[in-house]
């Protein structure tokens, strides 16, 4: 830089100017003179500036000859303390000739008043004589002189601060008395002599003062008078006979980094993120200073002490000329790099390294301050090494590497150490190395090699210093090149000069300066990883980061250093996911050294409990390994066979070929071993999300490639006995508990197949993850969470052959955490603890959904079983003995308990007290899901709705005359069911029913869906038997008739028996008297006439008798008028009275009022004449039996910032990356709005029943970039039994309605309740009522009871307007430029992703939910085919969901499952953590009771059975 330029240190160095006239005269005389002299100029001075008389040196020859006795006054020993401060007083005085007129101007000589110029300058050169240290004085008198000197520096700063009269020579002398003074005191080693006292304690307790003066001053002279390149050259050269002392470091920082703020403000704007100063570092700049200027002298200051890793190298710093000196001088050091003073390079190394990482995180953009940092880099006490303060942003109270530093046998083996200073081994030394947590860098940040072009050569030296290299890296340096100038005056030159190695061939393995070592290569590692997408890096610069990088990351004890290990671990978090050309070749080598602080570490200090020993566990050391190691996951199965290049081929190591697939071992054992041990939550999060990675992409890799594994046949048997219905097996277990005993983790470890293959991964990952959740993360609510997040996933994936055995072994495991849960003692149960069970039933539903042979094992069946009652009652009817043991420790009353011989108790034997109401909720819908889900999803319409495709209006269409409902009434009945079944009934047969039975139609709509059915009362089954062409119940016809009818006998009757005619007649017998005994001859004519008349009618009746007996012999059998016919069919029944009276619903019982006058009866009828009923019914089909999630996805190309800009991308597949579209496929399927029958990510067009003549026929757009997903056509959408996600990809068109239509959302108007009172019916349906709409109004119901809420709320505890939990908006972003995160306008297309249930969350403002619940997911795609994940979003108490974790680099066949499962996941911890969310069966059971109160239609029993035999409207 100054090499065409002299230097003028020998000038100043040789300069006489400061000598005086008496220096030829001996001692005794000059010191007699210049006290004579001195006291009276002095006296004269005060006299004059009392008494306002004015200064008798009234000559040039006077002045000067004072000036000589005052120059060598300056000089005296110390014994001559009064006349040394006489000379000071008077010289002080005197300088303030060069300033504005001062109070006091007649005690100036008039000579120096006139022209001060030339005297200033004379005065300044005689001034160094009190800066010349006094050897062998006492320690008070050099603290005088130091009290004297501090004031000469005061007037100096005084003086170049506000004088408008120094010339340039006067600025020159200045500068030149300035750096003489400096060298005379700082250019000596400190030395010290027999009684302890530092002979050249002057300069020790100057040093800083003496240093900032030079420093602000010359920049002071900078901004008036810019030093010439001859003075900045011997500046230059000067420093590196002062780089022994730690405030040369100090001060050369404090100007670099306010030189650095100020440069950064000009150049990359006032919006750049700024280096925060304190307000004196701030003022050392002075504010007018021209941009050029503030240029000028950042470049040339940065390089004032040249190059600062010879701090790193004590025979350089050593072998100066005043070190040479006083290794001749002294008797016992013969070598001068073994000074004492060089003991503290160590530590002056660091902070020269600290200080160019933080002018390196200021180019980055990275936010810092140094109001800390410079109270760190100044030492309190020069005779000892102080500790310094952690920096801010890097504060940690853990020492992460001191195990590292403690194993290392090589270290500090140089003999240039002593007791005195910390080895790198102590805690102390290795608490200086902390966590610099991960913060954004600055979009408009300078390339990285703008920033190598300055600091490079000074960081790849600083992080090789010391180190023995490999017989390959090592190079022979020319003569004299270690002792050279390493940082040349052009940027050329450096970056030639940084491919140079230091060469250490007798030096071992040398970590005493491994703490500046270790901030060099992390800052160097922090650069790297600050590299752009699609920007480039020299060559040079690569080669050399990877060597460093290599030696950095070794772990053998012979060269392992570790602070510079951890350093490198914590800054290269993103080194493998920022596209950084051959870094693949690193990727051996951080395996070992995540191994080590993984694995290696803690197995070894295990069981060890002595604080050094357990210093390893630092949880942010293991986090940055965590997320190096989520970077790797995917690279053994995307690389395969590649060759990993070596970067160390040597006939001294042995170099082996490594591909990618043979690190898979590895990297399985790296996470399995790292999910044992680790014990942080969020370090267990992010590995368990790398293990689900892990597992899904060898399970998908394995399918694709058809290379499956295949168990031994001990295995095969196994799990084909698993299912089968063995009663013996059944039998013999006495309880479901004890499958856990005979299969403990430790046992399945040993039977464990080969984890290469996704069937022993699946295995080995559930065993793991079920195992630590029981003993380890069942008390922690986030792992807890994590690990069923994970086990959920895990239960849809494909695995060929399927791991029976360990799905059944999983299904138990997840029944045993939740009854461990469950039994927990009292105080330990809160809300957390009951998430954690609601999130375990999730769970456990899916896996018997995704598994359903599961439950035809009695024993899991049994075991499923036990915990929904347990869920729901909150005991079981019958535990075992050996759970009575634990709950003895749990201190729980046992009385309350059952023992193994007691017979199991039913539940209308035992009092309902469930953990929680969410939990007995949760379990309700476990049970549930069995009954109508297992083994039957998807069901036939599809898994877009668990609910029937059917409804009123889709029914009457089929019905026998009607089409449509009437305008008055409904033909359906309805009845409510125990309070939470509404039962529509319609009698009218079906177009397709044939049969004149009794048939009923029933829309059955319950907590869990709305079923419809059709049924007929049927005495004959409707199916013939096989084999005979003719029913068992076919009408065998009327016998043929016989003429054989056997003998008939003629029996006259008897009216009494015959014994009564042997019976002895009594005269009371006789006192009736006959007939004839009565007759006289008067009336016997009339009584023979009688008689006649008599047998005439008896001749007549045979005569009829016998013609016809005649007639009928005559007539053919049968006879149609006398044969016995079956009565008509009646066609016409009561089928809703059939169907309650069959099924049990109807009695006398069921219709009375409940013993609580709040409750209605079991059997309700509801009121069908108010046109609202059929309105709330389709509201309350609106309410789905799911969960449903939106996701926005956008594509944003390089350098976007704008809504329109990002949303114009998707028009055309032009526009759009080709793994864009294949990932948009990959995460649903395309459905059509006007078809669905599902969430379509609004509630104006989601949860409908489309109707043939609605649906338009509108041809689909193509070539579209994936805006034909925007929610008017079509969505992509996926679901499963529990829940329903859409994926909307918003599109320009979106953008212009909404600018259009002046609204946020196609959304539903808010007078829709009255619409529907007036008997319209919306085109489609709602989610609710608006919230501030009432429930209900006058005259709608007239039996509903006023106490319905009082009802509701004492009953659930929750009010009564229904809530579905927080509003989460989540954005999958594609990113062409992974920095563009940084400027996504999430705000103005936040108005695009309305979904219409805004207005029924708990959300109470807009600018709340942009704060808490927007979740983005950022994807970048890189160079080598994975995908980089970046996450945001402000998790609150629950952390963010999983698998994906932020940093995660994932497959291309994995990235959409994994999106969707984040997504999903994300959606389920915001409403665990909504105190109002209601699960969906809950809500359409709160509707129904709302439905209840308002139409129910109150009626006596008599009342009742009368309904049933009318009519209704047809």
């Amino acid at each position: 830089m100054y090499s065409e330029w002299s230097s003028l240190q020998d000038e100043i160095q040789c300069d006489k100017t400061n000598q005086s006239v008496l220096h030829k005269f001996p001692a005794a005389v000059g010191t007699t003179v210049a006290t004579s002299v001195v006291k009276h100029i002095a006296t004269s001075l005060s006299i004059a500036a009392n008494n306002l008389e004015p200064c008798r040196l009234d000559s040039d020859k006077e002045v000067k000859w004072a000036m000589e006795v005052l120059c060598y006054g300056l000089s005296l020993p110390l014994a001559e303390l009064d006349t040394i401060k006489e000379c000071v007083n008077v010289y002080c005085n005197w300088l303030l000739a060069c300033m504005p007129p001062s109070p006091h101007p007649e005690s100036v000589p008039k000579p120096l008043r006139e022209d001060p110029d030339p005297y200033i300058q004379d005065m300044i050169h005689h001034l160094l004589n009190l800066f010349v240290p006094r050897p062998g004085s006492d320690v008070d008198s050099v603290r005088k002189q130091a009290v004297f000197c501090h004031r000469v520096l005061r007037q100096i700063q005084l003086i170049a601060k506000e004088s408008t009269m120094l010339s340039r020579e006067s600025w020159e002398t200045l500068l030149k008395f300035l750096l003489a003074a400096n060298d005379s005191l700082l250019s000596p080693p400190l030395e010290k002599d027999d009684s302890g006292l530092s002979s050249y304690d002057i300069g020790d307790q100057l040093c800083e003062r003496v240093l900032s003066v030079l420093f602000e001053i010359w920049l002071l002279a900078c901004h008036k008078c810019f030093p010439s390149p001859s003075l900045w050259k011997t500046f230059r050269a000067m420093c590196i006979s002062w780089r022994h002392h730690e405030s040369l470091v100090v001060q050369w920082h404090k100007v670099n980094h306010a030189l650095t703020c100020r440069v950064l403000s000009f150049t990359q704007g006032p919006d750049y993120p700024k280096l925060t100063l304190t307000d004196e570092d701030s003022q050392l700049i002075p504010p007018s200073m021209t941009y050029d200027c503030i240029a000028q002298c950042w470049f040339r200051f940065l390089h004032i002490v040249q190059n600062p890793v010879d701090l790193c190298r004590p025979e350089t710093i050593g072998k100066t000329h005043k070190f040479m000196q006083a290794a001749m001088n002294s008797n016992t050091l013969v070598d001068p790099t073994q000074h004492e003073c060089l003991l503290k390079l160590p530590f002056i190394f660091y902070k020269a390294m600290k200080g160019v990482s933080v002018m390196v995180n200021a180019f980055l953009g990275i936010p810092q301050t140094q109001t800390r940092y410079d109270d760190q880099l100044i030492s309190t006490n020069s005779n000892k090494l102080s500790v310094p303060s952690t920096p801010p942003g890097q504060r940690k109270t853990s020492r992460p590497m001191s195990v590292f530093s403690s194993s290392n046998k090589g270290s500090s083996k140089s003999s240039n150490t002593s007791a005195n200073m910390p080895k790198s081994s102590t805690p102390m030394l290795s608490s200086l190395i902390f966590y610099e947590p991960r913060q954004s860098l600055a979009p408009t940040r300078p390339r990285c090699d703008s920033i190598l072009h300055l600091f490079g050569a000074w960081l790849f030296d600083a992080a090789l210093a010391r180190v023995r290299f490999h017989n390959c890296h090592r190079t022979v340096p020319e003569q004299g090149s270690i002792h050279s100038d390493r940082r040349s005056s052009s940027v050329t030159d450096s970056r030639r000069n940084s491919v140079s190695l230091d060469y250490h061939q007798d030096v071992g393995c040398d970590n005493t300066y491994e703490m500046g070592r270790a901030e060099a290569l992390g800052t160097l590692c922090r650069i790297f990883c600050a590299h752009k997408t699609g920007e480039t890096i020299l060559p040079v610069y690569y080669s050399r980061f990877y060597l460093a990088m290599y030696y950095g990351l070794q772990t053998s004890e012979d060269y392992m250093s570790g602070q510079v290990l951890a350093s490198v671990l914590f800054n290269s978090c993103d080194i493998l996911r920022v596209d950084l050309d051959g870094v693949q070749m690193l990727l051996p080598h951080i395996l070992d050294a995540i191994q080590l602080v993984l694995n290696d570490l803690p197995n070894k200090y295990k069981s060890s409990e002595t604080s050094s020993a357990i210093e390893f566990k630092n949880v942010d050391l293991q986090r940055s390994c965590i997320n190096l190691l989520l970077s790797t996951l995917c690279l053994p199965l995307h690389f395969k066979d590649l060759t990993i290049r070596d970067i160390v081929s040597s006939t001294d190591t042995d170099v082996q070929l490594i591909t990618f697939i043979s690190l898979k071992k590895k990297i399985l054992d790296l996470i399995l071993g790292a999910l044992k041990t680790t014990a942080d939550s969020t370090n267990t999060q992010m590995l368990l999300g790398g293990l689900m990675l892990l597992v899904e992409d060898l399970a998908v890799c394995d399918l694709a490639e058809q290379t499956t594994f295949q168990p031994h046949d001990v295995s095969l048997e196994v799990d084909n006995s698993v299912f089968s219905d063995n009663s013996q097996t059944s039998l013999k277990t006495s309880s479901s508990e004890s499958s856990f005993k005979e299969g403990p983790y430790h046992r399945l470890g040993n039977s464990a197949h080969d984890i290469d293959s996704a069937y022993g991964l699946f295995g080995e990952s559930v065993a793991l993850i079920c195992h630590r959740l029981m003993s380890q993360w069942k008390g922690d609510l986030n792992s807890a969470l994590a690990a069923m997040e994970i086990l959920a996933g895990l239960a849809k994936l494909v695995i060929s052959p399927p791991n029976l055995m360990m799905c059944k072994c999983t299904v138990k495991w997840i029944c045993e955490f939740i009854v461990q849960q469950c039994n927990r003692p009292a105080p330990a149960h809160s809300k957390d603890l009951h998430s954690t069970i609601v999130a375990a039933f999730r769970c456990l539903m899916l896996w018997l959904v995704e598994h359903s042979r599961l439950l035809y094992d009695k024993e899991c069946l049994h075991v499923v079983l036990e915990v929904v009652e347990l869920g729901i009652s909150g005991s079981k009817s019958q535990k075992p003995e050996i759970q009575s043991v634990q709950l003895k420790e749990t201190k729980i009353a046992p009385s309350v308990q059952n023992r193994a011989s007691d017979p199991p108790r039913y539940k209308q034997d035992k009092q309902r007290q469930p953990a929680s109401k969410r939990v007995q909720e949760a379990a309700e819908g476990l049970l549930t899901c069995i009954i109508q889900h297992v083994g039957a999803f998807p069901p036939p319409c599809g898994p877009e709705s668990l609910f029937s495709l059917l409804d009123e209006k889709s029914l009457l269409k089929y019905t026998k005359g009607n089409s449509s409902l009437p305008e008055h009434g409904s033909p359906f009945r309805y009845f409510v069911l125990e309070n939470s079944i509404v039962i529509g009934l319609l009698e009218q047969p079906l177009g397709n029913i044939e049969d004149p039975l009794p048939t009923v139609t029933a829309l059955i709509r319950g907590p869990f869906g709305r079923h419809a059915w059709v049924m007929q009362l049927r005495h004959s089954p409707r199916i013939k038997r096989q084999g005979s062409s003719k029913s068992h119940l076919a009408d065998p016809g009327r016998p043929v008739p016989m003429e054989n009818v056997g003998t008939h006998h003629t029996v006259r009757p008897r009216n009494y028996p015959e014994s009564v005619d042997k019976v002895t007649q009594t005269k009371a017998d006789k006192s009736i008297p006959t007939l004839e005994s009565l007759v006289t001859d008067e009336n016997r004519p009339e009584l023979n006439k009688l008689k006649s008349f008599m047998e005439k009618q008896a001749q007549f009746e045979d005569q009829i008798s016998q013609t016809k007996q005649e007639e009928m012999q005559s007539m053919t059998f049968p006879n149609q008028d006398t044969e016995c016919k079956p009565p008509k069919i009646t066609e016409e029944f009561q089928a809703a009275r059939l169907f309650l009276s069959h099924y049990g619903f109807l009695s006398l019982d069921a219709l009375k009022e409940q013993s609580n006058g709040s409750l209605p009866p079991s059997l309700v009828t509801l009121d069908t004449t108010n046109p609202g009923l059929s309105n709330d019914l389709e509201v309350l089909d609106t309410i789905t039996a799911r969960d449903n999630d939106t996701v926005h996805v956008f594509y944003v190309k390089s350098g976007q910032r704008l809504a329109q800009d990002i949303l114009r991308n998707v028009e055309s597949n032009h526009c759009i990356q080709t793994q864009f579209l294949e990932f948009l496929h990959s995460l649903g399927w395309p459905v059509d709005i006007q078809k669905h029958a599902g969430w379509t990510g609004h509630i104006s067009t989601s949860w409908k029943i489309s109707q043939p003549e609605d649906i338009q026929n509108n041809a689909p757009r193509t070539g579209t970039g994936g805006s034909i997903y925007d929610g008017q056509q079509q969505v992509l959408y996926w679901a499963d039994v529990s829940s329903e996600v859409a994926f909307v990809v918003p599109s320009l068109d979106t953008f212009n309605r909404l600018q259009n239509d002046g609204d946020k959302s196609p959304h539903i108007s808010l007078n829709v309740n009255g619409d529907r009172l007036r008997g319209t019916k919306p085109t489609t349906l709602t989610m609710e009522r608006p919230l501030g709409e009432p429930r209900s109004k006058p005259g709608d119901s007239p039996g509903s009871p006023h106490d319905a809420s009082t009802f509701r709320t004492r009953r659930f505890g929750r009010a009564s307007t229904i809530t579905i939990g927080p509003d989460t908006k989540i954005f999958v972003v594609w990113l062409e430029n992974f920095e563009d995160h940084e400027n996504f306008p999430t705000g103005d297309l936040l108005p695009l992703t309305n979904t219409g249930v805004e207005q029924y969350t708990t959300a109470s403002s807009t600018s709340m939910r942009q704060e808490k619940d927007i979740f983005l997911i950022f994807i970048h795609a890189l160079q080598n085919g994975l995908f980089r994940i970046h996450m945001e979003g402000n998790t609150g108490r629950i952390s963010m969901a999983i698998p994906l974790v932020d940093g995660m680099v994932v497959s291309r066949r994995t990235l959409g499952s994994m999106v969707r499962q984040t997504a999903i996941n994300i959606g389920r911890r915001k409403r665990l953590e909504s105190e109002s969310y209601q699960p969906p069966h809950v809500r359409r059971k709160i509707k129904i009771q709302e439905i209840v109160d308002k139409y129910h239609l109150k009626m006596t029993e008599s009342e009742f059975y009368t309904a049933l035999f009318q009519d209704v409207h047809k």
